[in-house]
């Protein structure tokens, strides 16, 4: 699809307002928070291996591109992904995704597959003459305290839209369970669909030793509108869901030698004609 110009009214689903800082124990406020240009939201999942070359790409990207905002979420409840959170599932049912792995930008462009992912430095690109935040979307104002696993929000926003507020907490270096490997920007818990002005807490599980940030996200309400952002045809269907292996069925002993006696016997009775008698 064409590239919107700024004065178009945004689409549902549409990210139009990102800030983006480090969470560290105590307390702060938005007031020294980043403004990122782009938002780039991947739904993955560790069982999931196509969206290892994709986690690459996007690391590749962040080193051409530091100031771009990228989550990683894990929204495959009930598999065995042990990185997945409620928020991530939640945000994966708000844009009625299918399939790991799939990007989002700025809540409107999806790149799904491991060869879609490639055309993400080439559509972010094109985009770069809309940085968010957009003109006039939105005005968040939010501070937090952060005590252990326990954090506390406070926030107000403005909108001349109608609009929901996602707070994402994320972190780096989180040990990839059973593996040596760790992960950036991982999303580790959360809020989602909240109002203009609220007061939450949040419970963080098995965080003390990871770099955290937390990420606001502004959207447009209503049904989202993805378009695809990329020409490159998807060549299968994406893996939606962790199918548990099927158990392989051992046979017993016993009916193994059942099994071979009855073989036996199969095998003899049409001999018996042509054996010398006894």
């Amino acid at each position: 699809g064409a590239i919107a110009e700024e004065s178009d009214p945004p689409y549902p689903g549409e990210v139009i307002h990102v800030l983006s800082m480090p969470l560290h124990n105590g307390t702060g406020n938005s007031s020294t928070a980043e403004l990122p240009p782009h938002l780039i939201e991947l739904h993955t999942a560790t069982w999931c291996v196509p969206c290892r070359s994709v986690e690459s790409e996007v690391e590749d990207l962040e080193a051409w591109w530091p100031a771009l905002e990228v989550v990683a979420l894990h929204p495959s409840l009930g598999s065995p992904d042990e990185l997945v959170t409620n928020c991530s599932s939640e945000i994966y049912s708000h844009y009625q995704l299918g399939g790991y792995p799939t990007l989002v930008i700025d809540g409107h462009w999806t790149l799904m597959g491991d060869k879609q992912a490639t055309d993400l430095q080439s559509l972010l690109t094109n985009l770069s003459g809309k940085n968010l935040p957009r003109p006039g979307g939105a005005t968040l104002t939010f501070d937090w305290q952060l005590h252990g696993e326990n954090l506390s929000l406070n926030w107000a926003l403005s909108s001349s839209h109608d609009v929901i507020l996602d707070f994402l907490v994320t972190g780096d270096d989180v040990v990839w369970p059973s593996t040596s490997k760790r992960l950036d920007n991982v999303v580790r818990g959360g809020l989602t669909d909240q109002s203009h002005v609220g007061t939450e807490s949040v419970t963080l599980d098995e965080v003390q030793e990871e770099n955290l940030s937390i990420t606001a996200i502004v959207r447009i309400a209503g049904t989202p509108e993805l378009e695809p952002g990329s020409e490159t045809p998807l060549n299968s269907g994406l893996s939606d869901s962790w199918q548990a292996p099927t158990e392989a069925k051992s046979i017993s002993p016993m009916v193994i030698a059942v099994f071979t006696v009855l073989i036996l016997i199969l095998a003899i009775v049409p001999m018996r004609h042509t054996l010398p008698v006894l």
